[in-house]
């Protein structure tokens, strides 16, 4: 991923209809290993009433995906990850949920944020080292495909939910 073209905006997006579901299960299938080796659950809750079209970058938004169901993994000791899909006006949104240590509310506001990893600091015994760029690139990424990221709740010792939406698709019927 070219960094500096993401963040001077100068990087290229496909507005491509994209079949959200097909999308979550592809990237999960990546996952199943390291869920299970860590004897997390790993889940996706299909939407109801069908399939849900978002226009978007696949491999963009697969990258997103892979960030957030990372971090949840990354973070979650006990429970799992579970990727849910809702329609929501005109946006399609995914939410990524986890049973993970949480956010503390005074770390929340730099989650988005180039090189942070909220909270690493107050756990002293098994600190889970990143870059810290991956929120902060799924952020870029979303918002260059014309859709918003955000940290929807989170509980410290309960987990956390994120979410990002993206524009609708006007698929065209072809019966």
């Amino acid at each position: 991923l070219d960094m500096s073209r993401l963040e001077m905006g100068k990087m290229e997006f496909k507005k491509d209809d994209l079949d959200m579901g097909l999308v979550v299960a592809e990237t999960l299938k990546e996952y199943q290993v390291a869920g299970s080796r860590k004897k997390l659950s790993l889940e996706f809750v299909k939407p109801e009433g069908g399939t849900l079209w978002a226009v978007g970058d696949r491999d963009k938004v697969k990258q997103v995906l892979i960030n957030l169901i990372g971090n949840g993994l990354k973070f979650t000791e006990e429970g799992g990850v579970t990727i849910g899909l809702s329609m929501k006006g005109k946006t399609v949104k995914a939410a990524v949920t986890d049973t993970g240590r949480g956010v503390p509310k005074k770390n929340q506001s730099l989650l988005f944020r180039k090189f942070q990893q909220a909270g690493s600091s107050i756990y002293t015994r098994d600190v889970v080292q990143g870059t810290g760029l991956g929120l902060y690139i799924s952020k870029l990424l979303v918002e260059g495909m014309g859709g918003t990221i955000a940290l929807e709740k989170s509980e410290v010792g309960k987990g956390s939910t994120f979410v990002f939406s993206l524009p609708v698709a006007e698929v065209k019927d072809e019966s």
